[in-house]
């Protein structure tokens, strides 16, 4: 069973096609009220009209044009650069429902022509995106894929991934539509990527019925019915009625190849139920026809007939010559086939005229070779021979086209190649730009880091220094301070240290004076006294050689002004007496000989005396002072 490309881009056509493009009755009606309001901005009023035209695009030619029309008068008249666009793309589109390719090129070129002076980039996309799918129906499929990469590029700018994903989507069909199914498979599965990255339903199921049909055309039908299923799963869960439908043709076209025609014949009448409610003549015809094909195979004439008189009927439209020419066909093999010969020349005989008006010479010999069978029935042989010579007619033109098509594959191949190349060459050019650009862009990325980096070490630098320099005039004060503290301590100790020695002095002085009345008070031997004053004396004398507490009290006083120098003393000279060591002390403290007499109570020249032994016990000439021995401590 042949798959013609024609059926494909109708079948991808019907399956892509959304409701945007239908007829809605409560859009059209808020449309209108738009529109007919008198404070309606001439901005709005354009896209009102613009979407007016479309919704009518598929039903009413005349009165879809009109609307456009006056969105074009009013995007002009108020300078609407973008409204002036839109207008021309909707007029493609109307163009492209009418079949009209050539005026619709025009149209979709204006549009992009104004949108790349807008520097408009959904606008250009959206134009080169639909020249693509002209080029497409015109079987220009070169043309077709360097438009939808051109549109890729574009969508990429805009980062818009659905879009992208449906150029790329596109490029398969085109690749498929010229018979290179490995090719179009490979730009399906990396359009596939995107919409289950993006969780698109139906883009996915959309790619798994392309797959489908790509099977389907190998008649790998199992294959085929495995992805057709895919495809039906995730459509199902978006709810899209036109798409289920198609996916049900292609499904029983599958059990049709399987020759499991009651199956076929199932999928048949689920695709006709479902167009009957989306009340598309056009497409219950095609239900209709393979409902009659079916029937056929299973030899129910009558039921053929039936269903493929039926699709007649709704084909109205003039250009629908390939299904008027499958059912008239068909409708002559039943008629044969029951031997109602007159029925079968008549609506054979229409489908050659039909296939000789199209031009298309396998339609031709198909009707031809349907015709001999009824001829030679009727018992007309010339006729019949006469038809066969010109089916070996057609057969050698047949071949020759093939031969050509052949050759122009290789040509095709060739500038695809060349195409790839081209586009390998331009990807490798941008990379290396964007290469050498992000080299540029990472060294002077570098270098602001590096100076950013510098400047952060910099003022860390000064912070840390700044620092320190608070650290140590910090710790000066503190030392200062400390030191204050301790010269405040030193004084304070001195200042204890000789108010001890005063305090021993002054003492010895009262002593001393007490000391003389009582002496003289002896001598002239008052003897009532005599014996309370020789007692007294005794204490007093006894007070001045025994006074170890004040002399520890001055001791402890010394020793904090002058740490551990009674120890460094006695280490160096073992033998010094403890008197020694307090003529020592009151020497270390600068005293006179008179002071140090005072304080230890002895004269002058006892204290020289004193002094002498000692500086003799230390050995030390006459020549060093004792004074100089005494600061080494």
């Amino acid at each position: 069973m042949k798959v013609s490309h024609i059926t494909i881009a109708i079948g991808y056509f019907l399956f892509t096609t959304l409701t945007l493009f239908s007829q809605n009755k409560k859009k059209t009606d808020s449309l209108k009220i738009i529109v007919a309001q008198k404070k309606t901005s001439d901005s709005t009023l354009v896209v009102a009209y613009n979407e007016l035209g479309i919704q009518y695009a598929s039903s009413n030619y005349e009165l879809s044009k009109q609307y456009i029309m006056k969105a074009l008068v009013i995007a002009k008249r108020s300078n609407n650069k973008r409204g002036m666009a839109g207008a021309q793309n909707c007029l493609g589109i109307i163009h492209y429902y009418k079949k009209e390719y050539d005026s619709a090129l025009v149209r979709f070129n204006k549009a992009l022509t104004i949108n790349k002076k807008e520097k408009y980039l959904w606008g250009q996309a959206s134009a080169l995106f639909q020249m693509g799918v002209i080029h497409k129906y015109q079987v220009n499929h070169l043309e077709a894929i360097s438009n939808f990469q051109k549109a890729k590029s574009v969508f990429e700018l805009r980062n818009d991934s659905i879009s992208i994903a449906k150029s790329i989507e596109n490029i398969g069909t085109s690749y498929h539509l010229m018979g290179y199914n490995q090719k179009a498979m490979s730009f399906y599965l990396e359009a596939n990527e995107i919409y289950e990255r993006k969780q698109n339903l139906i883009g996915i199921g959309r790619i798994y019925h392309h797959m489908g049909r790509l099977y389907l055309k190998q008649k790998k039908y199992k294959k085929a019915l495995e992805y057709e299923n895919k495809a039906l799963n995730e459509i199902i869960k978006v709810n899209n009625p036109k798409q289920i439908s198609v996916i049900y043709l292609e499904m029983g076209k599958c059990y049709l190849g399987l020759k499991q025609y009651e199956k076929a014949l199932q999928f048949y009448k689920k695709t006709l139920d479902a167009r009957i409610l989306l009340k598309n003549k056009k497409n219950i015809a095609i239900a209709q026809i393979r409902i009659g094909e079916v029937y056929f195979y299973l030899k129910e004439y009558r039921k053929s007939i039936e269903f493929l008189k039926k699709a007649l009927e709704n084909l109205t439209l003039k250009g629908d010559y390939f299904d008027r020419i499958m059912a008239n066909n068909m409708i002559g093999k039943s008629y044969l086939a029951i031997n109602k010969l007159s029925l079968a020349h008549e609506h054979v005989k229409k489908a050659i005229n039909l296939s000789e008006k199209l031009d298309n010479l396998e339609k031709q010999k198909t009707s031809y070779i349907t015709f001999i069978d009824v001829l030679e029935k009727q018992g007309r042989v010339n006729s019949a021979i006469k038809y066969a010579q010109k089916v070996n007619r057609l057969n050698d033109s047949i071949y020759k086209i093939d031969e050509l098509k052949k050759v122009k594959e290789l040509q095709v191949i060739y500038e695809l190649n060349e195409k790839e190349k081209q586009i390998s060459q331009q990807k490798n050019e941008i990379n290396f730009f964007k290469k050498e650009s992000e080299i540029k862009e990472l060294r002077v990325n570098i270098l602001v880091i590096t100076i950013v980096v510098f400047f952060i070490f910099l003022i860390l630098g000064f912070y840390n220094h700044k620092q320190k320099i608070s650290k140590s005039k910090l710790k000066i004060k503190n030392s200062l301070l400390e030191k204050e503290k301790l010269n405040a301590e030193i004084a304070f100790k001195k200042r204890e240290l000789v108010t001890h020695t005063l305090q021993i002095t002054k003492k010895n002085m009262v002593l001393e004076k007490l000391k003389k009345h009582i002496e003289f008070a002896i001598q002239h031997k008052e003897s009532s006294v005599e014996h309370n004053h020789r007692t007294l004396l005794h204490i007093i004398k006894n007070e001045l050689m025994h006074d170890k507490e004040q002399w520890n009290n001055f001791k402890n006083s010394f020793e904090k002004v002058h740490p551990s120098f009674y120890s460094r003393i006695k280490e160096r000279y073992p033998n010094i007496t403890s008197g020694e060591l307090r003529l020592l002390a009151l020497l270390k403290m600068n005293l006179s000989y008179k002071e140090i007499g005072g304080v230890l109570n002895v004269t002058y020249d006892g204290v020289k005396k004193a002094t002498y032994r000692l500086r003799k016990k230390v050995g030390i000439t006459s020549e060093k002072p004792l004074q100089n021995v005494i600061d080494e401590f």
